[in-house]
């Protein structure tokens, strides 16, 4: 209102109006809101001045400020804002508290002057004599800028001393409070926190047991667990409260890193040791920060292309005498049943064409997909089978132990080694200072660095095959228990699904040609027409039990789980798979095992058509409500979806119960699309009234009967 009153009362007075803009800023959060520092204070001396001068036309046209932001630059938004007014020749004086408080910068001030003459703007000050009219003025300006930019400089720098000499004595003095850490500010040291610690050792001894970070995340998600609240004050002066948010990769990854869990103080890139106490020792320390810097990559891709006539052992499936994947293929002709023929083809060929000479080539992919699922399904009717596997299992597991041991003696030597060079960098270091670590000194600590962090990952690796090959194999009655019902399983999941659990239990599946000898049946003699393989099946049984246990599960487990491979060896025959019987087994004990035809291909399970999705939001949250020990994500992962995408299904039930009512008797794809998924999302956003309003619209836009009337004819009746 006094802005205004003045901008009026100057016509008045007979001077012409001239618009000032106020500028203020303080350096620090602490400033904000203060009694006599703030950027409230600084702007209501500047209007008390700006009063005085109303005679001569004055009046307020803007106010910009800059809380918390320092004065050496010019990249600040409220003097970004003012320059901008003044460009617009809106403000012709700027009015300031004093000169340090608009800039602290020599660099930026020369810049800065000639903008204002250029645009014809004058800077006055409240409380300081900023004229320039005389060239004792110019230079008092500009020793004012040079003071204030030595004030800035010389309090930075003291402050970093103070800093360095603290972490120097071990204390941790700036920053946010590390998770897992509680502050006692009497003696100035952090102490655990009595529920966070738990968590932080956690973290650091499954990340030095080579456990992906996400999958760490997503089990401290899965329970719950959160990152600290806090509270930030605001360049505004308010409060805001953050965290509290689930975990994840780059979170995880930080928290490594840092070491302050390991009884440690950084401070401009050296580390000091600190009073607090440590949360993890220095060798689990430096054990999860090697497996953090260098992630553990599955040898499996984990995107997958998009498969268009779909090939059950993609991705699992390798040629034997090439070691190369073999990739799905599709031919041009087309079977009985309209589809073309499915194929895999050696990599090698694909690449090299008429130039390869793999003798595997290309198998019939619906020929080999029941030789898989067939022997699978038959090994649990012939126990010798799994008692051949299981022996060479064990005799395998034997001689591997003795290969692990010594490859982990040569890298606990090979660490000791690098331990003994890193300490003579160190010593030559503190005897000499940092002028004698040349540049080539440097290079080579840091290379040594990195190949001691390579050498712990590999170490962690070899104790975990080790732990693998001295486990205790599952029992052979629980394999076959397995297999048994995977037999009954396998052919009523989706066809995805059955992709994914060949994925979780077979490590590899290797196929060559079969000698010829095996090709003959017992008996006649007779050799066996179509093409001869043999085929290796190497199982990952652990994976197999648990996903075969009482509660089917197809989710790939946390790695760094030590697994036991079972590997089961057969010889097939692939013939045409028009034929009765197109593939044939030849057990280790020469039995013939004939696969029908209608065991070639995995049956798909039937999904209902012209459905709405209302149907899938209510059947996801029966499973909910009946299973409170399964979440969100894990209900994605079951159904193959994002948990964006349940999240969005799960709106729906957000919306009143008539059109629930009616869209879950919705059958046309005309009205499934009319009244689609995006759309009943949005409406579910509404309140229930409006929800009414809007779908009784579309329901005219689709010639349906309207809910309203019905509504309210239920309404009367109850009422």
């Amino acid at each position: 209102m006094s802005a205004i009153h003045d901008r009026i009362l100057a016509p008045a007075l007979g001077a012409s109006p001239v618009p000032v803009a106020i500028y203020a800023r303080v350096s620090t959060f602490n400033q904000i809101g203060g009694r006599f520092d703030s950027c409230e204070s600084q702007v209501a001396i500047c209007r008390d001045y700006l009063r005085k001068h109303a005679g001569e036309g004055w009046f307020e046209a803007a106010c910009f400020t800059d809380p918390a932001y320092s004065g050496g630059t010019l990249n600040r938004p409220g003097i970004q804002a003012l320059m901008r007014r003044i460009m617009l020749d809106e403000v012709k004086i700027v009015l300031i508290f004093k000169l340090e408080r608009l800039l602290r910068s020599t660099d930026e001030w020369v810049p800065l002057r000639s903008f204002l003459e250029k645009h014809n703007c004058q800077l006055v000050s409240a409380t300081e004599d900023l004229s320039e009219e005389t060239p004792s003025g110019r230079l008092k300006n500009n020793l004012l800028v040079s003071v204030g930019e030595y004030e800035r400089l010389n309090t930075s720098a003291k402050v970093r001393a103070k800093l360095m000499e603290q972490a120097k004595r071990g204390y941790w003095s700036c920053g946010m409070i590390p998770y897992g850490y509680s502050y006692d500010r009497e003696a100035q040291l952090l102490s655990p926190h009595p529920e966070e610690a738990a968590v932080v050792r956690r973290i650091f001894t499954e990340a030095a047991r080579l456990v992906s970070l996400t999958d760490i995340a997503n089990a401290l998600s899965a329970e719950g667990i959160r990152t600290r609240c806090r509270i930030y004050k605001q360049r505004d002066g308010n409060r805001r409260e953050v965290g509290g948010v689930r975990f994840n990769s780059f979170v995880l990854r930080r928290m490594i890193g840092n070491s302050i869990y390991a009884g440690q103080v950084r401070m401009r890139g050296e580390r000091f040791a600190g009073r607090h106490e440590a949360l993890v020792s220095a060798e689990l320390w430096e054990a999860a920060n090697a497996a953090a810097n260098k992630p553990v990559v599955a040898r499996r891709r984990q995107l997958r292309s998009p498969d268009k006539h779909f090939h059950l052992l993609k991705g699992v499936v390798h040629c034997g005498c090439c070691q190369r994947a073999l990739i799905p293929d599709a031919s041009g002709k087309r079977g009985p049943d309209g589809k073309p023929y499915r194929y895999y083809t050696c990599c090698h060929l694909h690449k090299e064409r008429t130039d390869s000479a793999c003798p595997v080539r290309r198998v019939s992919a619906a020929g080999l997909e029941a030789a898989y699922i067939g022997f699978l399904g038959e090994c649990c009717r012939h126990p010798a089978i799994l008692a051949s596997a299981m022996e060479f299992s064990r005799k395998r597991s034997g001689a591997q132990q003795t290969s692990v041991r010594a490859a982990l003696a040569g890298t606990d030597r090979a660490l000791a080694e690098l331990d003994r060079h890193l300490r003579n960098f160190a010593e030559v270091v503190t005897a000499g200072g940092l002028e004698v670590l040349t540049e080539e000194l440097r290079n080579r600590a840091i290379a040594l660095r990195e190949e001691k962090q390579q050498r712990l990952v590999e170490r962690e690796r070899l104790r975990q095959d080790l732990a693998a090959c001295e486990e205790k194999a599952p029992d052979t009655e629980v394999i076959r228990h397995a297999l048994e019902r995977f037999n009954h399983v396998f052919p009523t999941l989706e066809q995805e699904q059955q992709r994914d659990f060949v994925t979780l239990i077979t490590d590899r599946i290797e196929i060559r040609p079969a000698p010829q000898p095996s090709l003959r049946t017992e008996g006649t003699g007779r050799k066996l027409s179509g093409r001869g393989f043999s085929l290796r099946i190497k199982l990952q049984v652990p994976n197999l039990v648990e996903g075969m246990g009482e509660r089917m599960m197809v989710e790939a487990p946390c790695r760094g789980q030590s697994n036991r491979f079972l590997t089961l060896e057969t010889s097939i025959v692939v013939n045409n798979m028009n034929a009765a019987t197109p593939v044939v087994l030849l057990t280790p004990d020469l039995r013939l095992l004939r696969i029908a035809r209608k065991s070639a291909a995995p049956a798909a399970k039937p999904v209902p058509a012209h459905l709405h999705p209302m149907h899938r939001a209510l059947a996801w949250s029966r499973q909910l409500t009946s299973e409170p020990d399964v979440n969100r994500a894990q209900l994605a992962r079951q159904a193959g979806v994002t948990s964006a995408t349940l999240t969005y299904y799960l709106k729906l039930l957000r919306l009143a119960a008539p059109i629930q009512t009616f869209l879950l008797n919705l059958k046309t794809p005309s009205d499934l699309h009319i009244f689609s998924l995006n759309r009943m999302k949005a409406l579910a956003e509404l309140p229930v009234e409006k929800q009414m309003t809007e779908f009784a619209r579309l329901q005219r836009r689709a010639g349906q009967p309207s809910l309203l009337p019905a509504c309210a004819a239920a309404d009367e009746q109850a009422a």
